[in-house]
Parts: C-alpha cells; structure tokens; sequence
C-alpha cells in the first residue's frame, strides 16, 4: 500500500523516475510475497524475480535527488547487493532468502533506506526540498 501511494504522490509532484521506482517496487514485492506459501527452497526464483526488481526499483528512486545523499547512497548499496543476489540466483547458485552473506547482509541497509525514507518523507527533508514541496503546492 505504502508503495502505490508514494507512486501517486511522486507522481503529482512530476516525479516520474521516482514515482516508476515505487511501482516496481511494489510489483517486486507482490512477486517476493507470491512466495510466502511454499517452502523456502521453492520461494527462490519468485524471491530472485522479486530482488531484480527492487534493485531496480532502488535505482530509480535513488539516482534522483528527492533524498538526502546518505540515503541515496543506502538505497545504492541495497541495489547492488540485491542485483548481486538476483544475479546469483539467475546464474543457478543454490541460495536461500536466508542465505549468508547475500542476501542476508542486504536486508539490513534495506531497512536502513526505509528509514530514510520515511525520516525524508516525514520532516519534509531532502536535497532538492524547495523544489518538491513548490512542485507538492502547484497540485
């Protein structure tokens, strides 16, 4: 949910890479969930589908400068060891969700860009502040 409304509000600000960011992200995470039925070796290629998209999804919302540069720079480092992941897992290594030392490792500066986001989104701090609560106002 969280992720269609970001999409719609990045959206309305003329945020279009941003707001692309956030619908794929939510369309990875529909496809990590799919998985959450089956047993964890069968989860793997829906969770390796579900890690190439965030990592894409990461990109796009972080090349942008809607966020502060630290957290830009999680949202990076997420995005490659989630592509790492997804790579590996394309490539037919045998690796869990669960795994060490990917994707295990990756999910804690996944959290980390949550935080940034939501401390961005919740005290109106980012690197182009202006220019986006203008955009917020002109709609």
């Amino acid at each position: 949910m969280a992720s269609a409304l970001l999409t719609v509000r990045f959206y309305r600000m003329g945020q279009d890479f941003v707001a692309a960011g956030f619908l794929v992200f939510a369309v990875g995470e529909g496809i990590v969930v799919s998985g959450a039925a089956m047993d964890l070796p069968a989860s793997v290629p829906s969770f390796g589908a579900g890690a190439a998209l965030w990592a894409v999804a990461l990109l796009l919302i972080s090349i942008p400068r809607n966020f502060p540069v630290i957290v830009r720079l999680l949202g990076l480092a997420a995005a490659i060891l989630f592509a790492a992941t997804a790579g590996q897992i394309f490539a037919g290594v045998q690796i869990l969700p669960t795994s060490h030392p990917l994707p295990f490792f990756a999910y804690p500066v996944f959290v980390a860009t949550f935080i940034g986001w939501i401390w961005t989104l919740l005290t109106g701090a980012s690197d182009d502040g202006a220019a986006c609560n203008e955009a917020e106002q002109n709609h």
